[in-house]
């Protein structure tokens, strides 16, 4: 039987292991490789985790003009809305709005039921309005209607809001 003798094998002393690899035992002397990171890698780490943490509290913080686009949309769907279901139940139904809110009144409301649930129930508006100059706006079972202009004053800006013959809001300014 042969036996092998080797740095690799179980048959080989530590020291010609040792010479073969060129290791040393932290025993022998005092080990040179680092345990851990350097400062440097943490202020990195730390610099990389701030610039993260910014950009996802500036992405997530609602902005005012983010809160005005999301209530522009709310209420371009919300007309879309009100102008089919009239014409599918034959009843009107009227938009108010104020600086305080707006609203959707049906004409002979039997819907009943839990208001929070109801898309066109009253609403506050999500950012601060000066001055609302808006007709009514009726819709009717009729597929067209009259034309609007809506005008929304805030501290910031103005906006102004079109709402053509079929009941489509386009935001002009």
């Amino acid at each position: 039987m042969r036996t092998l003798t080797g740095p690799h094998t179980n048959g080989g002393s530590l020291a010609s292991r040792r010479a073969y690899t060129g290791a040393r035992s932290c025993r022998d002397a005092p080990c040179s490789r680092g345990r851990g990171f350097t400062v440097i890698e943490l202020l990195v780490v730390i610099v990389i985790l701030g610039i993260v943490a910014g950009m996802v509290t500036l992405s997530v913080a609602p902005s005012e003009q983010r809160r005005l686009t999301e209530e522009l949309d709310r209420l371009a769907a919300l007309f879309r809305l009100a102008h089919d279901e009239a014409r599918i139940s034959g009843r009107a139904i009227t938009w108010e709005a104020g600086a305080d809110g707006y609203r959707f009144l049906v004409s002979d409301d039997e819907r009943g039921g839990n208001e929070s649930d109801d898309p066109l129930r009253p609403r506050i508006w999500p950012f601060e309005v000066q001055e609302v100059d808006a007709p009514e706006i009726v819709f009717g079972r009729e597929p067209l209607m009259s034309p609007v202009r809506v005008e929304i004053v805030t501290p910031t800006r103005v906006v102004i809001m079109d709402i053509d013959a079929f009941g489509e809001l386009t935001v002009v300014q």
